[in-house]
């Protein structure tokens, strides 16, 4: 949750420092945390309907592609395999994308151009950490987490994005001149 209480999800690239935030829904927060924790609700919800149509239907979940990004708001796109073995793509919420996939276990990719745009070093967020240091246990690591969670300032994130924003409209401001 952001200081507003807006719910944020912070995407970090494997292998990397990098990532990038996505501001979402409170429903898509609820169920991503139920995905991720892999508890489930007492009920289908609509994902899991969605998940149980696609299945019953021969289909397959292929993976989620985010691939632009306006005015602050990111694009994705959904790939379903059908029972012939076509891939169709669907447009779909990045937030959608991103519970269906906790549930299914399809990977997540970004376009190049949505990541440079959009990317942060998450290192500098979450401070440095120490050479040297042994493996930590998960404990130690949910610790961390907490601690990184205290600090983090998304109004500094906020405001890091609307800068872009702003440069990237004047640098296409410029071009049309």
């Amino acid at each position: 949750m952001d200081q507003s209480s807006s719910p944020v999800v912070i995407l970090e690239v494997d292998e990397s420092n990098m990532g990038f935030a996505i501001w979402i829904g409170p429903f898509e927060a609820e169920s991503l945390a139920l995905a991720v924790s892999g508890e489930s609700f007492q009920r289908p919800l609509t994902y899991d309907l969605f998940i149980e149509s696609i299945k019953s239907l021969g289909g397959k979940f292929e993976k989620a592609v985010i691939h632009s990004v306006r005015d602050n708001v990111y694009y994705a796109s959904l790939y379903v395999t059908d029972s012939t073995g076509n891939t169709k793509s669907l447009d779909a919420r990045p937030s959608d994308c991103l519970v269906l996939a906790a549930k299914c276990g399809f990977p997540v990719f970004v376009e190049e151009s949505v990541f440079t745009e959009s990317a942060i070093d998450l290192s500098k967020l979450q401070g440095a950490y120490e050479s040297g240091e042994d493996e930590k246990t998960d404990k130690d690591e949910d610790q961390e987490f907490k601690e990184f969670v205290k600090r983090f300032d998304i109004e500094d994130l906020r405001e890091y994005f609307e800068r872009r924003q702003q440069e990237n409209d004047e640098d296409e401001d410029a071009e049309d001149k």
